[in-house]
């Protein structure tokens, strides 16, 4: 049983006080992957505290990829690697490789000028060969593809393209279209396909795992199964990727999709009025006309709720990449 105390006499929030303790419990050990935590009208009882306030502790630690919400389990300790967590942040990895980096070129008796112009030299080396290699991603819904494209510029740094499954298809010779790239991504679900309609190009066709992101399961987690749903597409695949989710997700309420390449804004406004909540592709915004922009924002203020359903490539996958990455470099390196 979690040992929980609150201080009502410092000026930390209540909630953050609930997630560190947690979040202590966690990383010592005394909660491990998949316990349950108190439900949130226990917890505060317990504690005394609004239920809310516990709700806003439990979403904190979610965001940070620490628990996760399953229906019919409430939140449990989510499953994290062993350099993962708090104070390993993708920024704060980086700043103390930087600053070890830094202390054992001071040991050498490097000054900071020659500290920094040491860097800038390499920086400029490493983005002319990154700049070499070009990656093309491929998907069957255009809802994923901006989402692999920004996962895969912020990892490598190297010119992206994206292609629908559907244009690669119909194109008269594929395997020529595809060439140029140095590694063509897809999903597991098609790499098959693609080998088979480009086999020249075969050995540059890796399949990455795509899932959706911690936050956009969590809110699938927390929908109630008495809540209207709808979900907004470009690509029929994508609707059924959602749908395949929320089942997962344990929702068993009412769904409806709404095609917005085909529907006009009057008909998408029709369709929102009679739903509670709806998920949307990420960057809709950026893929929306202003006139649906308008209408899901006048939705919003009516109080409905969205959910950006957002797709991430699983760690394994990124990891993969990378090596495949480091070798393509090593190779150029030996070349030149």
């Amino acid at each position: 049983m979690l040992n929980l105390k609150i201080n009502t006499e410092i000026s930390e929030p209540i909630y953050r006080q609930i997630a560190d303790q947690i979040l202590a419990a966690i990383k010592s050990g005394k909660l491990q992957t998949g316990d349950r935590l108190p439900p949130e009208r226990t917890l505060a009882s317990r504690l005394d505290v609004a239920r809310g306030t516990v709700k806003k502790a439990y979403e904190m630690l979610a965001n940070k990829g620490f628990v996760l919400a399953a229906r019919g389990r409430g939140s449990v300790v989510a499953a994290r690697d062993a350099g993962g967590g708090e104070g390993n942040t993708r920024m704060e990895k980086a700043t103390d490789s930087i600053l070890s980096l830094i202390k054992y070129l001071e040991e050498l008796r490097f000054s900071y000028r020659d500290i920094s112009g040491l860097f800038g030299l390499i920086l400029a080396q490493r983005e002319e060969e990154v700049s070499r290699f070009s990656i093309a991603v491929i998907d069957c819904n255009v809802e994923a593809l901006g989402v692999y494209h920004k996962q895969i510029a912020i990892l490598t740094q190297m010119t992206t393209a994206k292609f629908l499954l559907d244009d690669i298809r119909s194109n008269s010779d594929p395997g020529t279209k595809l060439e140029p790239f140095d590694l063509v991504l897809t999903t597991a679900r098609h790499v098959e396909e693609l080998r088979e309609i480009a086999p020249e190009i075969s050995y540059k066709i890796i399949p990455v795992v795509v899932s959706p992101s911690q936050d956009t399961l969590f809110a699938l987690a927390r929908l109630g199964s008495e809540q209207k749903v709808g979900v907004v597409y470009k690509t029929k695949r994508f609707c059924e990727i959602v749908s395949t989710w929320l089942n997962k997700s344990g929702y068993i309420g009412s769904v409806e999709g709404f095609d917005c390449s085909k529907g006009s804004p009057q008909e998408f406004d029709t369709f929102l009025c009679s739903r509670e909540v709806v998920i949307v592709p990420p960057g809709s915004t950026a893929c929306f006309s202003n006139e649906f922009v308008q209408v899901l924002n006048d939705f919003r203020r009516r109080e409905g709720k969205t959910i950006n359903f957002t797709y991430q490539i699983e760690e394994g996958s990124l990891f993969h990449l990378r090596e495949l990455i480091k070798n393509l470099l090593e190779m150029t390196r030996k070349r030149t």
